[in-house]
């Protein structure tokens, strides 16, 4: 049989932006890795962003609902209502919080709704968290827009968890789907070369921290850890990968400890894995996430990962002690130690690296793509 004669599922994906964050890796190594002989696709974003769309194998159809402002609530619920009303999907894929509400309110203005409706959750923050406190409105306009969806797809077990509970879902309506490591290209991109004078520095060790410059990131603590960790090992460097409004604030804080001399923000890198390959250490200093893709990718690169046993997706990971190291959250102390004891330690830093490498392997895009075609197909027979 043909491939044109080969019914076509039509994907209509929604996420705030394409800009440099996990939900949108993830978004991107989906959309490549399905068949195009089985779906037409078409991306919505609020917000022309577009720092992965380089990334795409084949750039799909993008169309973008408001190029200044993501927060015109109204004006994109309206737009997204036209665009489903003009492709017709058969599924309707939403990632992240905002972008979740604005979906389902456009969804409402189909009274026989024809596409199921799959939103994804990538971070849910603990309730001791200063962005869990959602004003009243928010938090109603949530768990509406929860309990009208068709599933609800996280990417951690605790996130699953606490959607059910907090916003009282049937567990049938929730599913863990972890995120998808592309090892192939990882490993591949990880051979690229990096002109960086830590990496030339003979003899020395290069920490690396990467992600959003933001509050839940806490690289203020990575910073005060690594300060600490200099008293002990003094040929040590410290490379922040990520942008951020936070980033000032911090270039002062290591200006304030004095160690500004061994520590480099180089901003957003398209080409992380280059960077973490050639460093001797990952460390993930933050008070919460979702399934965090940069000890994965770590981990593929056969680096050592230290991490906080933060709320969620680092437990979900890492084995502590077999491939990686767990600290408390909060505990600056019990970090600088872990980072102190596998810089000492060759013989460590070598297992976790294998072991890592192993984990790894269980994330693999093959293995996870399968997962969200199920989902597509058979939302529908679930009579949710």
């Amino acid at each position: 049989m043909s491939s044109s004669n080969i019914f076509k599922k039509k994907l209509l994906f929604v996420i705030s932006s394409l800009g440099g964050g996990g939900a949108e890796r993830v978004m991107v190594h989906l959309i490549n890795h399905l068949d195009k002989n089985r779906y037409d696709i078409l991306l919505v974003i609020f917000e022309e962003i577009l720092d992965y769309q380089k990334d795409f194998g084949s750039t799909p159809e993008i169309i973008c609902l408001d190029k200044t402002n993501r927060w015109h609530f109204f004006k994109i619920i309206l737009k997204l209502r036209k665009i489903i009303t003009h492709f017709q999907p058969n599924v309707v894929m939403s990632f992240l919080g905002y972008t979740n509400i604005v979906t389902v309110l456009a969804s409402l203005f189909f009274t026989r709704r024809k596409f199921d409706l799959i939103l994804s959750e990538r971070s849910y923050p603990p309730k001791s968290s200063p962005t869990a406190h959602f004003d009243l409105l928010g938090r109603m306009l949530r768990i509406f827009a929860y309990r009208r969806a068709d599933m609800i797809v996280c990417n951690s077990n605790h996130t699953k968890s606490a959607i059910e509970k907090d916003f009282h879902i049937r567990s049938e309506k929730v599913k863990t789907i972890y995120n998808p490591v592309t090892l192939q290209e990882i490993r591949a991109k990880a051979q690229e070369r990096v002109t960086h004078s830590f990496f030339q520095n003979e003899g020395a060790k290069v920490i690396i921290g990467v992600g959003r410059l933001a509050e839940a990131k806490r690289f203020d603590r990575l910073l005060r850890a690594f300060s600490l960790v200099r008293r002990e090992e003094e040929n040590v460097r410290l490379i922040i990968v990520g942008k951020g409004r936070l980033q000032r604030e911090l270039e002062d804080l290591a200006s304030q400890l004095k160690i500004s001399e061994w520590v480099d923000f180089v901003g957003f890198q398209s080409n992380p894995y280059a960077w973490i390959s050639k460093s001797d250490i990952l460390v993930l200093s933050s008070d919460f996430e979702g399934l965090p893709n940069v000890l994965l990718e770590a981990m593929a690169c056969g680096v050592p990962v230290v991490s906080t046993d933060c709320l969620t997706g680092p437990s979900e990971i890492i084995t502590n002690g077999k491939n990686g190291i767990l600290v408390p959250v909060s505990d600056e102390k019990e970090l600088t130690e872990a980072v102190l004891t596998l810089l000492k330690d060759e013989g460590l830093r070598r297992r976790f690296s294998i072991e890592g490498r192993k984990r790894a392997e269980d994330f693999r895009v093959e293995k996870i793509i399968p997962q969200y075609e199920k989902l597509f197909w058979n939302t529908n027979s679930l009579n949710l």
